[in-house]
């Protein structure tokens, strides 16, 4: 009923279900992560709108309540919405990359409520997205940060809109493709199959979000 619900570990509604579904599915994607290193979820979606970042929010939050150590990062930095779910402070990811040298966990921070769960923003909005996503600096940092953390949930930019995505992918474990019912135009579904087929983005499977369960058929519970 609202676009702005954090999950909490009592959710009984059907979004919290489905999130716990995903969860589990997950599971099956990333048996091949070795063990001490992070298993790292990078969620997208063709458009803006299509809730890719409630997803990875509540996606993190949901493993964060399974005593689970998770970081949640901004990775849609020129366009950042996870500031629309929690607090997070204007420096983050961005200020990390644009700086020389500098330690990544100056840039963390941990959200109350939660003893798992932690964030890294992305940041100030660059002038120059792409020059700071090519930089090598985020390859070493996801490096560490596997290091640290059992989950990494990374919130990315739109594959339709810009490159950004495809620029970070190879640091992925498994890419969650957002698609929304009734939103997304159908003839859109080619650049999907494109970035699955071409594995553009590693390990690709795609959840349908805005689905009206009103409209289902056959047996169901609830």
């Amino acid at each position: 009923d609202s676009s702005d619900e954090i999950i909490n570990t009592n959710s009984r509604s059907s979004s919290a279900e489905a999130i716990r579904i995903i969860r589990t599915n997950l599971e099956f994607l990333l048996g091949h992560v070795p063990e001490n290193i992070a298993k790292t979820i990078f969620v997208t979606s063709t458009l803006p709108k299509e809730g890719k970042t409630f997803l990875a929010v509540n996606l993190a939050t949901t493993i964060a309540l399974s005593n689970r150590k998770v970081l949640l990062v901004g990775l849609d930095i020129r366009n950042p919405k996870i500031d629309k779910y929690v607090d997070v402070p204007n420096r983050g990811l961005t200020n990390f990359i644009a700086q020389k040298g500098g330690d990544i966990n100056e840039f963390i921070i941990k959200l109350d409520g939660y003893e798992n769960l932690y964030i890294l923003p992305s940041g100030v909005i660059p002038p120059n997205p792409v020059e700071l996503l090519m930089n090598q600096k985020i390859e070493n940092m996801f490096e560490t940060l596997k290091k640290e953390f059992e989950y990494i949930i990374v919130d990315t930019a739109p594959v339709s809109v810009v490159t950004d995505t495809l620029l970070i992918a190879k640091n992925a474990d498994a890419f969650v493709y957002v698609m929304r019912a009734n939103y997304l135009d159908k003839r859109l579904l080619k650049l999907a199959q494109t970035f699955y087929k071409e594995k553009k983005l590693p390990n690709m499977s795609v959840v349908l979000n805005d689905t009206v369960w009103k409209k289902r058929y056959g047996y169901g519970y609830g």
